[in-house]
């Protein structure tokens, strides 16, 4: 071949690489402006975690600058809620050169906490180790929330916000599998309002629903938080006593739920005074399952208004039952 053959193949050769050239270098371009104004965080970091790059919108997010992370590992942004499993879990994972898909609870420069939906890739070189973690994180703390109050929503009284008929059958379920577990005792107080019904018709339902928003508060009150006051609908409302270390223990919290209903209800303009009629069961005296035990208690309370209201008895009827108020007296204590 000649040599001015030899020039024009080499020409071709050489313009031939620098087309690939600018074609690689319009795609490096794009994929830094796709990088840089993705809707999302977007982090790279060096085989050992320390970081190289953050994009615009991480600065966004987490408030921290740019000059002020690279260099640093990532742990700055790392929350208290997640056990460190989570974190070793996922250094196996992407060690492994496998992606991580997980959640982080982290913490901005203003030091409030976020709910981040990550994802992390290892990038390796052509003799194929790890070169670069990449990863790219989006704020979900806004549908952790919601998710929440859906929760809450599902398991409280929309009125009362006490837990609904389902959490509390869950938290008996759970007390009855400690109790057997544990070998322990615990009580069920089971709670109708007196004379509920004729304020409800006298001052209307507005009212009424006052009534019971403060009766829960009152419970709530004045039980322990470990402790569960719930409300099952209507004027019913029923009480898990947990670990009973003490055979008084029921009528104690039953005295001081009378004690707290009995005085006198303000709600605007209405003042009125009701009274509670209560029956306890215990777990394992009186019952071993979950509905035994409510029907226990239920009967009791029955007693208890059969026996004239505002009071409490035991399901059988052991030492320690209260003897019911006088009516004069009830009524008495209604109105001072």
């Amino acid at each position: 071949m000649s040599k001015p053959e030899d020039c024009e193949a080499a020409n071709r050769l050489l313009a031939n690489r620098v087309t690939e050239l600018q074609r690689s270098e319009a795609e490096l371009r794009k994929l830094a402006s796709a990088v840089e104004h993705s809707p999302i965080s977007v982090m790279i970091t060096d085989p050992s975690g320390a970081i190289e790059y953050v994009n615009p919108k991480f600065c966004q997010v987490t408030g921290y600058a740019s000059e002020e992370v690279v260099g640093r590992n990532p742990r700055l942004l790392k929350g208290d809620a997640l056990p460190d499993q989570v974190y070793r879990d996922m250094w196996q994972t992407i060690l492994a050169k496998r992606e991580w898909h997980g959640e982080f609870h982290n913490r901005n420069k203003d030091g409030s906490l976020v709910w981040e939906l990550a994802s992390i890739s290892p990038v390796c070189d052509e003799s194929g180790a790890i070169s670069h973690f990449v990863g790219v994180k989006e704020d979900i703390s806004e549908l952790k929330r919601l998710q929440s109050e859906l929760g809450q929503m599902a398991h409280s009284d929309e009125l009362t916000g006490l837990p609904n008929r389902a959490l509390f059958f869950d938290r008996l379920g759970q007390a009855i599998v400690q109790a057997r577990r544990n070998r322990s005792r615990f009580a069920l107080l089971f709670a109708d309002l007196d004379g509920f019904k004729a304020v409800n018709d006298r001052y209307g339902h507005q009212v009424g629903d006052r009534l019971l928003l403060a009766v829960a508060q009152r419970m709530v009150s004045s039980i322990r938080e470990s402790n569960t006051v719930a409300r099952l609908g209507g004027d019913e409302f029923v009480i898990i006593l947990n670990d009973l270390n003490q055979p008084e223990g029921p009528s104690i919290v039953a005295r001081k739920l009378l004690e707290a209903c009995g005085a006198p209800f303000s709600l605007g303009e209405v003042v009125c005074g009701i009274g509670v009629s209560i029956g306890i069961s215990i777990y394992p005296d009186d019952a071993e399952d979950a509905q035994k035990l409510i029907s226990c208690a239920d009967f009791a309370m029955y007693e208890t208004k059969q026996a004239g209201g505002n009071n409490f008895l035991y399901s059988s009827r052991r030492a320690g039952a209260g003897r019911p108020l006088p009516r004069a007296q009830l009524e008495d204590r209604k109105k001072s």
